[in-house]
């Protein structure tokens, strides 16, 4: 994916800006939903990008219906808690991780849920400190795993208040009934 062409959707980049630093928000997940082609994903990518850039906790997921990795929910968990234990300054992160993984090494053969709270959730409540998720193309993971997908982050996010999570989609009944 590519970023925004320089002076281009300008006030919802502002919009994410805005809401993405404000730690004082209770809103946790922004929701991008529009028709395919409209430019979400490059919209997710400057995002990341820019987080990137100014190093800030920023964690990218991009669902893809060409890749047998991205299509399902299957290495969501796994991903996002290498990519969150990769910060430096995400020690305790990491440490809650450890001990967990000490104890069972074999996580695929857990429910999302379970992946969930062990490998993201539980280890995200140790740290306090803010954290972006992008979650990009959430129409191409397969209905199950999305539903499993939204319905974790809905459950437990609140308790981590220092966690966002923007989601770009197509706007799909099933994704826009659960974050309604």
């Amino acid at each position: 994916h590519q970023t925004c062409t320089q002076d281009t959707r300008t006030e919802l980049l502002h919009d994410i800006r805005t809401w993405a630093n404000d730690t004082t928000s209770t809103k946790q997940v922004l929701w991008i939903a529009d028709r395919a082609g409209t430019g979400k994903s490059t919209v997710a990518k400057q995002i990341v990008t820019e987080w990137d850039k100014s190093a800030k906790p920023v964690v990218p997921f991009f669902f893809s219906i060409n890749a047998a990795d991205t299509m399902t929910n299957a290495k969501f968990c796994s991903t996002l808690a290498v990519k969150l234990a990769e910060f430096a300054d995400f020690g305790s992160f990491r440490s809650t991780l450890a001990e967990f993984l000490r104890h069972k090494l074999t996580i695929e053969t857990l429910s999302f849920e379970e992946q969930f709270n062990q490998l993201v959730f539980g280890p995200l409540k140790a740290i306090n400190r803010p954290v972006l998720v992008v979650i990009d193309a959430l129409d191409e993971c397969d209905e199950r795993g999305r539903s499993e997908l939204l319905s974790a982050l809905l459950n437990k996010f609140n308790k981590t208040p220092m966690t966002k999570v923007m989601i770009t989609s197509r706007p799909l009944v099933d994704i826009n009934d659960i974050l309604q």
